[in-house]
């Protein structure tokens, strides 16, 4: 009977070598590299049967997917368990690792398996995972493909019902078997790159902020600003509508049409709350019952005068490049003159030419001065051919060379000649800065570029960094292969879209703008980091928040931060990206921009006592 028992027990432990599964055998994705290049971490959520262990990680591997690729498994509330990093990687294919020790897995509970692709091309098949799937003792949800743009962290967002093509290896336990509970790691892994240690997943973006007890500052000048949410509250409308809460942050959709409920509550999704240009059928009801405001004229009998969602006036679009400058500002003043004092402010776009020399000095500073209470510019740097013309004209207050011409940087040239401009009469209004989310070119020709996502979120912190106070996106495609009169609904509606990994990444700086929306309404402070460098400090909480990207004057790469003076401290974090960096004797610390397009966002704590991140 012994050697029975003995043979019976080397029989179970070689089953159980021979038991792992997995959820995707061999499988090959339709798309094996997605086109978008952004620094993104992908997985699946999936449970199990049965109590077992899970021994790694397969992930599916397209061409351009390259970089270091860093697995980790997670518990169902973002916990992390294990990491593992992908080595003696084949060009394409299903890639393999394993964890230093198998992970515990109980029957019943969600985990998360995912992977850092740091450069993007992913595999992803929409609707893949639109019905659950299953695999020996592992199960996949419905919408069980997730992901996070960043440099790492738990992802949750979905997108399409996609599958990114995750796979764990899992070997279930044997009859009796004992298998323990999770204990999560103590700290998250380093950062890809080596650069620091990481944040647990509850600091990761969307940022949650403590109150602002108001803290220590710095011992800096001030940034001239309108005065940040206060500002609002000379306008009734406004003011009722919340505009002053220091949480609120505008971000307009620019022919964002809608006609139900689930359209706009899509649009919120996507942290959109205002509207300007609509059809002139658009019901006011949908505004309240959905909390969204707008900024235009009546646009029919169901907005009355105490409307109070409808918090602004829309003057018009583009005037200075309509009409002469005599005949422009007649146009405005008329419209200004018709408008009853209704506690609603008044806003205007403009071109480009409010801030190059083209138009006399004058009369630009009257466009953007004399009509309104809130203003903005669009100049679609990444998406029309003006980069491109030969000879090239730099005509802009603030230079923009062609070499950098197509980058993010020009987005803040744009904003900070337009705060020159604001500036001549002594009296500042919020600056909001229009930025395409897909093309912005003209009907008549072809976009010389069509946005990437990592462009579009580049763009708007681009502006924020010099001072925006608004972003307002150009929400149509006019021409070119990827046509649409409304993107975002276009995404909402139609499977497959062309824009929807611009959309997405839309969503994602949205909700780092609401997320951290207390921080961008307060003062910044003038204060200049080092070269090559285009950044904005301000101070909220007992911290100060470092917002930086590469300059103009230099393409992507390392980058050298002093910190200012009386700031001492050990190290820096890295909101969202799972990562803090050390901080040299000199107040010196150094970081990566892998493209020009990238932004990191720093939190350094300033309250005496308090530990470093």
């Amino acid at each position: 009977m012994v050697v029975l028992a003995a043979v019976a027990l080397v029989a179970g432990l070689a089953g159980q070598a021979r038991a792992e599964v997995d959820i995707f055998a061999s499988t090959v994705p339709a798309v094996t590299a997605a086109p978008d290049d952004t620094s993104v971490e992908v997985g699946v959520r999936f449970t199990s049967s049965s109590d077992g262990w899970v021994t790694g990680l397969r992930f599916y591997k397209g061409a351009g997917n390259t970089g270091t690729h860093v697995g980790s498994l997670w518990d169902g509330d973002g916990s992390p368990l294990s990491v593992v990093t992908f080595t003696e990687e084949s060009s394409s294919g299903w890639q393999d690792a394993t964890f230093a020790d198998p992970v515990p897995v109980h029957r019943g509970r969600s985990y998360v398996a995912s992977y850092l692709a740091p450069n993007g091309r992913y595999a992803a098949d929409e609707e893949a995972l639109a019905d659950p799937h299953s695999s020996g003792a592992l199960s996949v949800p419905a919408g069980g493909g997730v992901f996070r743009y960043g440099s790492g962290g738990f992802p949750t967002a979905t997108f399409q019902d996609s599958n990114y093509y995750v796979d764990v290896r899992f070997r279930p336990a044997a009859p009796g078997e004992t298998v323990p509970e999770n204990v999560p790691r103590s700290a998250s892994p380093a950062s890809p790159d080596g650069s620091g240690s990481a944040p647990s997943p509850a600091e990761l973006d969307p940022v949650t902020l403590p109150p602002n007890d108001a803290g220590p500052g710095l011992d800096l000048p001030r940034i001239p600003w309108e005065g940040g949410p206060a500002y609002w509250k000379q306008f009734s409308k406004a003011d009722a509508a919340g505009w002053d809460d220091p949480a609120f942050f505008p971000i307009v959709s620019w022919f964002g049409n809608f006609s139900t409920d689930a359209e706009v509550a899509y649009d919120k999704s996507l942290g959109i709350n205002t509207y300007s240009g609509m059809w002139d059928g658009t019901p006011y009801q949908l505004f309240t019952d959905n909390g969204v405001f707008w900024i235009g004229g009546q646009l029919n009998s169901s907005f009355t005068v105490d409307s109070d969602n409808w918090v602004g006036q829309f003057l018009d679009d583009e005037v200075d490049g309509r009409f002469s400058p005599a005949d422009g500002q007649k146009h405005l003043q008329g419209l200004v003159d018709a408008l009853p004092e209704d506690g609603r402010f008044r806003y205007a776009n403009f071109t480009q030419m409010v801030v190059a020399r083209d138009l006399p000095e004058a009369a630009a500073r009257q466009y953007v001065n004399g009509y309104t209470d809130v203003v903005s510019v669009d100049m679609y740097w990444y998406s029309i051919p003006f980069c491109d013309l030969t000879p090239y004209r730099d005509v802009y207050l603030t230079p923009v060379a062609q070499a950098t011409c197509r980058t993010a940087s020009s987005y803040g040239a744009t904003m900070t000649s337009l705060r020159a401009q604001d500036a001549a009469d002594g009296n500042l209004q919020p600056l909001w800065q229009w930025v395409e989310n897909l093309n912005g070119g003209p009907p008549d020709a072809a976009p010389k570029a069509y946005l990437t996502p990592a462009e579009v979120k580049g763009a708007v912190m681009n502006s924020l960094i010099n001072e925006a106070r608004g972003i307002a996106y150009f929400n149509q495609s006019l021409s070119g292969k990827c046509q649409s009169s409304n993107v975002f609904r276009e995404s909402q509606v139609t499977p497959g879209f062309c824009g929807n990994a611009n959309v997405a990444a839309v969503k994602a700086v949205n909700a780092q703008i609401h997320s951290l929306a207390p921080v961008l309404n307060t003062q910044s402070y003038d204060y200049t980091f080092g070269q090559g460098l285009d950044t904005m400090v301000k101070t909220y909480a007992g911290s100060a928040y470092i917002f930086a990207m590469v300059d103009g004057s230099a393409g992507p790469g390392k980058r050298t931060f002093t910190l200012p003076p009386g700031v001492e401290r050990e190290s820096v974090h890295v909101l969202g990206e799972n990562r803090s960096l050390l901080v040299d004797g000199t107040g010196r610390f150094t970081d990566s921009f892998a493209e020009e397009s990238s932004y990191h966002i720093y939190r350094v704590p300033l309250a005496p006592g308090e530990g470093s991140e």
